[in-house]
């Protein structure tokens, strides 16, 4: 056992107590494993320094190579997470040496039992009425005010305290509760491999996993058969295409039942009707997504939802009759409703709107309520929809909550809690070296680059709804103040002006705005009509292209600044359109793989590109001549370069998955980019009463 001089150390913000194993910051305290402990210990011995993975074989696994090679990996693991549970950056405390060791990059300072002693006097002064005070403002935040006219809020619940049911390395998601409550499928997905399903006995904690798929594809979103004895779940292939199966478990034979479906982030957009006899799921309809139902009887397929242009419905949960689905129907700007769709009439009605981050929801049939995520000034929360009372109410909170899904059985609801490191990195095209980490925080997503002005604009959630921001040396600036809900800002290549497409409050679809960092001016170009979707420059700064809908048809514009007038480019559903030095269009389409190019002279379009997943719509920009786009392999994300003479080859490599989805590469200066990135991503499996 590795010794140490002192009880308990300061490191950084964070108190390590060798005592019992533990760390504590801002009151909260994590629990150790003895194994990750001492390699702790180990890198408080050598602050500063690099300590090998020998050294840890030998030092804390007594020289077993085999198992101290998996250790090593682990234990920093462990320590990162455990960091990031704390509200901790891991990247400020360690250091991977690639292919070396690990190193801790700050100097712990013993704790003497002095000042331990004096500490706890004073603490033992503090009048009680302040421990009433926490606990009076702790139960206060968890009111919210009234969301629709239509709905009566009632009084919030008090949290919950969670019990953790998996606690594995890497993300476990989209739980599914079989039908007598007793065992839980869900996708477990480890650093550098594709996510598989596993079953887990939820009342025999000896009971070993059960691997339930084991193909080359990423297979996600199980649902039980009311039987308990099958499974449907959704099968990804490594190009991107998506397929529904089913998995008689006691058989194990699998069956492939349609192709077309869609499943995102961790949206649980799969669902076996109570009465057995039908599955609804989420398809990919030219510039929107549909519910769709499987007949099990008859094997057709029958779409079911009849969503707008620019409108995705995807996910769906079922009533205790089979006779209604609750629908969540999200448009491009991250704004959902809920809708409740009869099967007997075909009637549709939106029950809950204008919510953000709906990203689980489940139906609890025994009282007739739903259950979803949403965020509540700048906290993720539980929502309660009352059906017949029309009420709603928060019912928990907690970090990053995802997928969500109730065990009627045992009256308890399940839910995936996320940490997710992310950062946004100015890197070399060269190697993908890291010229200098910009913003760093679990709320901070997709930075751009004004060149003109060496400043980074990025989107972030962090003041509790979307809003622009501008990284200065002095600080971070923001942009927009609760004008509505803004999508990813395009800055100009020649100035400090920016573009973004606003949903402004009260409005149900997206204008244009142009947007100054050096006056920090923003105003709503007149021009440009129809619901934008996403923008960018031409390469001279002179206009800006941009997708919209306008009377009944998507299309490609460009905005001529000086003239301050819009055009028609292309009738046609492009999603995100790029300029190269030839005044050609790189452009992708909705829900649809790869990358377009339209040559402007000849008037000639192409596939330039198969690999970029209709996932990663906007990680391509142009410069030097060349295109660059995000390509996801199976051990790594790959930064691809293709040359004006039609070459490909790769720029750099990342971990599998480091990169965020949507539009996460964009030009920086000359030889580097900008990579918004998730750094730790994690996700453990917890659990709830409901009563």
């Amino acid at each position: 056992m590795i010794s140490l001089p002192h009880q308990r150390y300061q490191l950084g913000q964070c108190v390590i107590n060798c005592y019992d194993m533990t760390i504590t910051a801002q009151n909260n305290t994590v629990a150790l494993p003895a194994k990750v402990f001492e390699f702790l210990k180990l890198l408080i011995l050598h602050p500063a320094q690099t300590v090998t993975k020998e050294q840890a074989i030998e030092q804390v696994w007594h020289g077993n190579v085999e198992v101290g090679k998996r250790g090593t990996g682990n234990a920093i693991w462990q320590l990162r997470k455990s960091f990031s549970e704390l509200g901790e950056q891991p990247e400020d405390y360690f250091k991977t040496v690639t292919k070396v060791g690990y190193q801790l990059l700050i100097h712990p300072t013993p704790i003497s039992q002095t000042v331990i002693k004096n500490q706890n006097k004073s603490d033992n002064k503090k009048p009680a009425f302040m421990a009433l005070t926490v606990l009076f403002i702790t139960c206060l935040g968890f009111f919210i005010s009234q969301k629709a006219t239509e709905l009566t809020t009632p009084p919030a619940k008090v949290s919950f305290t969670p019990e953790r049911i998996t606690n594995f390395e890497g993300v476990e998601e989209r739980a599914a509760i079989s039908p007598d409550g007793r065992l839980m499928a869900f996708q477990w997905r480890r650093e550098g491999s594709k996510g598989h399903l596993y079953i887990k006995d939820l009342q025999d904690k000896s009971a070993p996993l059960r691997q339930i798929s084991m193909s080359n594809d990423t297979e996600a979103v199980p649902s039980w058969s009311p039987d308990g004895q099958s499974i449907a779940y959704l099968r990804t292939t490594t190009d991107d295409q998506c397929f529904v199966h089913v998995r008689d478990l006691i058989s194990n034979q699998d069956k492939q039942l349609d192709d077309g479906c869609i499943s995102k982030g961790y949206l649980h957009s799969l669902e076996w009707s109570p009465d057995g006899q039908k599955l609804a799921y989420s398809k990919a309809d030219n510039d929107r997504s549909v519910i769709h139902l499987y007949h099990f009887n008859n094997a057709e397929v029958q779409a079911l939802t009849s969503p707008k242009a620019g409108e995705h419905d995807l996910m769906m949960t079922w009533s205790a009759d089979s006779s209604q689905l609750a629908v969540m129907r999200s448009q491009e700007n991250m704004i959902a409703k809920i809708i409740l769709h009869s099967l007997i009439d075909n009637s549709a009605a939106t029950i809950v709107s204008d919510e953000t981050l709906v990203i689980g929801l489940d139906w609890e049939h025994s009282n007739n309520q739903l259950y979803f995520t949403a965020l509540r000034d700048a906290n993720f929360v539980i929502q309660q929809y009352d059906i017949e009372n029309k009420t709603l109410t928060s019912f928990h909170q907690d970090e990053t909550i995802s997928s969500i899904t109730v065990n009627e059985a045992t009256n308890s609801l399940y839910y995936a809690r996320h940490i997710s490191q992310e950062h946004i990195t100015d890197r070399s095209l060269k190697d993908g070296s890291i010229i200098r980490q910009l913003i760093s925080s679990s709320r901070d997503l997709y930075g751009q680059f004004l060149a003109a002005t060496n400043e980074l604009i990025f989107l972030s959630n962090r003041s509790g709804s979307w809003e622009l921001w501008l990284k200065q040396q002095s600080g971070n600036v923001m942009l927009t103040d609760n004008i509505g809900m803004v999508t990813i800002p395009a800055p100009s290549p020649v100035d400090s002006r920016y573009v973004a497409p606003i949903k402004t409050n009260g409005l149900e679809y997206n204008e244009l705005y142009l947007g100054d960092t050096q006056n920090n001016t923003l105003h709503k170009i007149d021009a440009v009509k129809g619901n934008v979707r996403y923008a960018a420059f031409s390469n001279d700064g002179s206009g800006v292209y941009y997708s919209s809908f306008v009377d009944g048809d998507w299309g490609l514009y460009r905005y001529d600044l000086e003239k301050n007038h819009a055009d028609l480019l292309l009738q046609k559903n492009i999603k995100y359109a790029i300029e190269d030095d030839r005044k050609g269009i790189y452009y992708t389409l909705d829900n649809v793989s790869g990358i377009f190019y339209w040559n402007t002279q000849t008037n000639q379009h192409s596939k330039v590109n198969q690999t970029l997943r209709a996932k990663d719509w906007g990680s391509f920009f142009y410069q030097s001549s060349a295109l660059y786009y995000l390509e996801r392999g199976e051990k790594n994300d790959l930064i691809q370069k293709l040359d004006s003479q039609g070459n490909t080859s790769t720029a750099f490599k990342l971990p599998a998955m480091s990169i965020r989805n949507e539009r996460s590469l964009a030009s920086s200066r000359e030889g580097s980019l900008i990579v918004s990135m998730q750094g730790i991503n994690d996700a453990d499996i917890y659990r709830i009463p409901l009563q």
